[in-house]
């Protein structure tokens, strides 16, 4: 890779950084519910990685490249990608960039020139094994590769939680509206054990990995992130963010599940996504709520009937709740769960296509198709030295 970076920029690297693709346990689509303590189950894979080398620049040029087939190389300057004003209400009045692998870079480096009026540019390759539009944040990964590069390039410091968060608003860039779970589990993930990320406030828990499962991935279709269904994944937030917590003054606490549906709407009509099933989407985050504190409390026991109970509530309420199924997801999860050992499937990430999750038992043999995941060390951070 550092001789791919020589010959593209012709210059050393001087940061190398890797991080882990996200794999969601049980907790999807909870990470921007203002409205609920939410709690999720992740890690980062250490078999999906992403690997970004860089070179800071005295300039405000930004130039990157990928080894990856497709993802053509690309030049811009910081000023290109300016954005003034408050960076969601000026998002909001802009037209959406041109589909391009780098919109996730451009994304980053703009969120922090709003933020901190960078000058600096930086060289960035990238190389990962993560699959794009797959559910499992090749995007994320990207984004945060490009804010570690203008902050290194910039001398600016960060946090794991400060470069977790801006990770969830950059990536607003691309016209998508969700949060900060992808980028939280790959900063502060640790290998060998799984993460539990609660928000409103944000904190988040090393919790041991005692199911005695196998976590595999199986790829069904591509999940495209523009138009129609950039759009449906947008309405899940804009719910969970604007009309559920219009709908519920004051706080949630003590209040049962039945008394806050019953300040609910079945369905509204909203002028830009149309008819908005308001209790479906409310029901989906309760129950996952519940699903995520029910495998808390199996993670010393190997309960395989109430672990596959879990899996598949989560499974029937993406199809049911959110309608974020497609014919073929349908069709490959049918034909796993006729598999031996298989105990359960869901979604990974947003739906509408890319990697299904599958929960094994140990000794299960799902063929050439599956990826296996371990939890894996999150972001990581080297500087290269000449013989590295």
């Amino acid at each position: 890779m550092r001789g791919y970076f020589e010959t593209s920029f012709g210059k050393t690297p001087k940061f190398e950084v890797d991080v882990g693709a996200r794999i969601c346990i049980l907790g999807e689509h909870s990470d921007y519910v203002p409205w609920l303590k939410s709690n999720i189950i992740t890690f980062s894979s250490a078999d999906q990685t992403m690997r970004a080398q860089i070179s800071p620049r005295s300039d405000g040029i930004i130039k990157i490249t990928s080894t990856l087939e497709g993802c053509e190389p690309c030049e811009f300057t910081i000023q290109d990608v300016q954005i003034t004003g408050n960076w969601l209400d000026a998002l909001n009045s802009r037209d959406l960039p041109g589909t391009h692998w780098s919109n996730y870079v451009k994304g980053a480096v703009a969120y922090l020139e709003n933020k901190r009026q960078i000058k600096n540019g930086f060289d960035l390759l990238i190389d990962s094994n993560i699959p794009a539009a797959a559910g499992a944040s090749s995007s994320s990964a990207l984004t945060l590769c490009g804010l570690a590069a203008a902050h290194l390039a910039n001398d600016v410091p960060w946090t794991p939680e400060d470069l977790a968060v801006m990770g969830g608003e950059a990536e607003w860039y691309i016209g998508t509206r969700g949060g900060m779970m992808d980028h939280a589990t790959m900063m502060f993930a640790e290998e060998g054990g799984m993460l539990k990320l609660e928000f409103t406030p944000f904190e988040v828990k090393l919790i041991e990995d005692g199911l005695g499962c196998r976590w595999f991935s199986v790829f069904t279709h591509p999940a495209d992130k523009g138009g129609p269904v950039r759009d449906a994944f947008n309405e899940l937030a804009f719910v969970q963010r604007e009309i559920i917590p219009s709908y519920l003054e004051g706080s949630t606490d003590g209040i049962e599940l039945e008394q806050l549906m019953e300040r609910l709407p079945e369905a509204i009509e909203h002028e830009k996504f149309g008819l908005v099933r308001v209790r479906d989407r409310f029901q989906f985050v309760m129950n996952e709520y519940n699903r995520v504190q029910s495998l808390l409390s199996l993670t010393k026991e190997n309960d395989w009937g109430s672990i596959s109970a879990l899996f598949d509530g989560s499974w029937n309420d993406t199809r049911d709740l959110l309608g974020t199924h497609t014919p073929e997801m349908e069709r490959v999860a049918a034909d796993l769960l006729e598999k031996t050992g298989v105990l359960g499937v869901k979604v990974l990430g947003a739906g509408f296509g890319g990697n299904l999750l599958v929960c094994t038992k140990q000794d299960v043999d799902l063929g050439p198709d599956a990826v296996e995941h371990r939890p894996g060390k999150g972001f990581d951070i080297r500087i290269l030295q000449p013989n590295d």
